[in-house]
């Protein structure tokens, strides 16, 4: 019974407490300020945002109170559209009418109209604003140079033109398309350095020209820098060869190389055209080396032989790149014999590179060099090298298997803007290994974006086997409030694939298991030298224990740290794993047996009492209902003239109390026989 008025009691209180919970914000509703307090005075977005390329979003908020705190705004972006900066921005309002500004930077991965909403919000007084805008981002454009174009056969003081072709790959126009040249001495500019281009059409291609004067022989590098308001600045670069008047005496050679990429520390084919263009021919031509200007040729000295005049030979210099930073011309030194006379000549030889980036990684560089299951901000750097032409608006991006993720916030994209020619850059990336993951080799793909270009790299990343810890059982059964030096059995097993050594547990101090008492406890807690644990095998573990006497019995939690070490034999453990253990307390010592939080022997007991006190009720209530029915037979023997002896029911009952076994009581029948002697007289 007590049990349900205790139940009655507990739903009351909760009753009550609910009660309370809802008036108190019933009040905090009653005291919302329904006034509007947030104003937005300007909202700004950067003109033509484009895919991939980070644009900013500003909104200035007025607040119209005096004490005015705790205001956030904060973005809310749909997909496709993300926020670079932080979503929340906390302003802090000093004196009424102040303005302040919340500013994001946003990137959107592919064109379209894209609705977001921003959101004032004050707790004192209570206010909530929003601002709805509509951001559209346009097709991505890229202006291309689609030819170059520099003649031949040139000689000192000959006029000629140079010129390059740009073309517009977007689908929407482009303006403001400026280009310029840089001429090296040995060469005259006759027109202006830039020719400018006010708008260009999708699909559109332009010629652009320069005129140029030859002043002395050699081989002389052109550079253009163009650049336009979709497509930002791009370079490219020629070579002009010019030469001396023929003699008769006298030869002359043009060298040329073709289109190439360029691999950074590594060796490069570079192919060349070697022609002879003199009045005589050569002999005995050899290319005695290519190097300088962080290029060193492997196949040098490169034998030619003969070259007559008007003729032409192809070959292919090997040539190691071992500076971060290299020229676009490189020194080839050639001799040979003409006429009766032996020739050496320096030639500064321009490199046509292909007329698009080129993406190489140098490098992978992971920190610590070894990552496991488990680890958190692994670091990775990716060098990245280009080989090709200048690049704009670039994007490295890693993609990831199942079981490694990024450490913060899903980054996975490093934006770099600009890479020259010949520029490394190092991408960086921080990411999580999932506890669960097999060891071996995961080939990352970083796709390396510019433009319409996307170029994949790979990237390698090792798992190193580790151990890992399970909970395979538990012996709880001695845990009980005031249980003393008891045990406290748990049983682990190894489901990594390495062994693990130098094995130590620890139950941590600060647990639900207080008192942890053992013959080694450090500074953490109760500690236990488990060695060296093989993979798929199990160990136990014991701590010997002593808990409070007000413990609380019930289902609880602790935890196990384990330290151990790999591959060594130091003592050193430098792998940690937390286990968590599960555990139930008894209300009492193990030999109790209990129902719910009372033991059996109570149960038994208060059991037992309650039915000897029915089976009395019932037995007493049998003895009264036979003494009435022995009264009754009794009156009906009597004659009619004859009153009926007098029986004391109570007495009968006093009797019955003191002799239970007997079915008729003693009283009972000597009044039965008295009155059977005064009916015979």
């Amino acid at each position: 019974m007590w049990k349900h008025w205790f139940a009655i009691f507990l739903l009351l209180s909760t009753v009550s407490a609910f009660d309370f919970q809802y008036d108190a914000f019933a009040q905090i509703k009653m005291f919302a300020v329904p006034n509007q307090n947030v104003f937005f005075i300007n909202v700004h977005v950067d003109a033509n945002p484009v895919p991939n390329k980070p644009f900013t979003v500003y909104a200035d908020v007025q607040s119209q109170s005096v004490n005015w705190s705790d205001l956030i705004v904060y973005m809310t972006a749909p997909a496709g559209m993300s926020v670079v900066s932080p979503t929340v921005a906390t302003l802090a309002f000093t004196s009424q009418g102040n303005t302040e500004r919340a500013s994001w930077t946003m990137l959107a991965s592919d064109t379209g109209s894209y609705p977001m909403t921003i959101t004032a919000h004050s707790n004192f007084p209570l206010d909530t604003e929003t601002f709805d805008i509509t951001v559209n981002v346009g097709s991505p454009h890229s202006l291309v140079l689609s030819g170059m174009s520099v003649p031949g056969n040139l000689f000192a003081n000959d006029n000629f033109t140079a010129s390059i072709k740009l073309k517009n790959s977007g689908t929407v126009a482009d303006t403001n398309v400026l280009t310029q040249i840089f001429v090296p001495a040995g060469l005259q500019l006759l027109d202006d350095v830039t020719q400018s281009v006010s708008s260009l059409g999708p699909g559109q291609e332009v010629t652009l020209k320069w005129r140029l004067r030859a002043e002395s022989a050699g081989s002389h590098v052109l550079l253009f820098n163009y650049s336009s308001t979709n497509a930002g600045h791009n370079s490219a670069s020629t070579g002009v060869n010019v030469g001396t008047k023929p003699v008769a005496t006298g030869a002359l050679l043009s060298i040329v190389t073709h289109s190439t990429t360029l691999r950074p520390n590594s060796i490069n084919p570079i192919v060349v055209d070697i022609a002879n263009n003199g009045v005589q021919d050569i002999h005995n031509l050899q290319i005695v080396s290519a190097s300088g200007g962080g290029y060193l040729s492997s196949n040098t000295p490169l034998w030619i032989g003969d070259l007559a005049k008007n003729d032409k030979k192809t070959l292919t210099l090997q040539i190691n790149t071992f500076n971060e930073t290299l020229s676009l011309q490189i020194p080839i030194i050639v001799q040979y014999d003409s006429g009766g006379n032996s020739y050496a000549e320096t030639y500064q030889t321009g490199l046509q590179l292909e007329n698009h980036p080129d993406f190489k990684i140098n490098t992978v560089t992971v920190n610590p060099p070894l990552s496991y299951a488990g680890d958190t901000a692994d670091k990775i750097d990716v060098q990245i090298f280009n080989a090709g032409m200048e690049a704009n608006d670039v994007y490295a991006t890693l993609n990831l298997p199942n079981g490694i993720s990024p450490a913060w916030g899903g980054a996975t994209s490093v934006y770099f803007g600009k890479i020259d020619t010949f520029q490394t850059v190092t991408a960086q990336f921080f990411v999580n290994v999932n506890d669960a993951i097999s060891s071996g080799n995961y080939p990352l793909s970083l796709s390396v974006k510019t433009g319409d270009m996307q170029t994949p790299l790979n990237v390698n990343f090792i798992v190193a086997p580790k151990a890992q810890f399970q909970l395979i059982s538990k012996d709880d059964s001695q845990l009980y409030p005031g249980a003393t030096n008891v045990p406290f059995k748990i049983a682990i097993k190894n489901t990594g694939t390495i062994a693990a050594q130098t094995i130590t547990t620890k139950l941590l101090s600060g647990n639900s298991v207080p008192g942890v008492k053992s013959d080694s406890i450090t500074s953490v807690g109760n500690m236990e030298n488990i060695g060296t644990i093989l993979p798929g095998q199990t160990f136990v573990t014991t701590f010997m224990v002593n808990l409070d006497p007000e413990f609380a019995a019930g289902d609880q939690s602790t935890s196990v740290e384990i330290d151990w070490a790999q591959n060594s034999t130091s003592t050193s453990n430098a792998f940690v794993q937390t286990v968590i253990i599960p555990y139930h307390v008894a209300n009492g010592p193990s030999y109790l047996l209990y129902y719910g939080t009372i033991p059996w022997t109570y149960v038994i007991f208060f059991t037992a009492l309650m039915a000897g006190s029915v089976a009395f009720l019932r037995l007493r209530k049998k003895r009264l209902k036979m003494i009435e029915n022995e009264s009754l037979q009794l009156s009906k023997n009597y004659s009619t003239n004859l009153s009926p002896p007098e029986i004391d029911i109570k007495e009968d009952v006093s009797a019955e109390k003191h002799n239970g076994k007997s079915k008729t009581t003693p009283i009972a029948k000597d009044k039965y026989n008295n009155a059977e002697k005064e009916r015979g007289r």
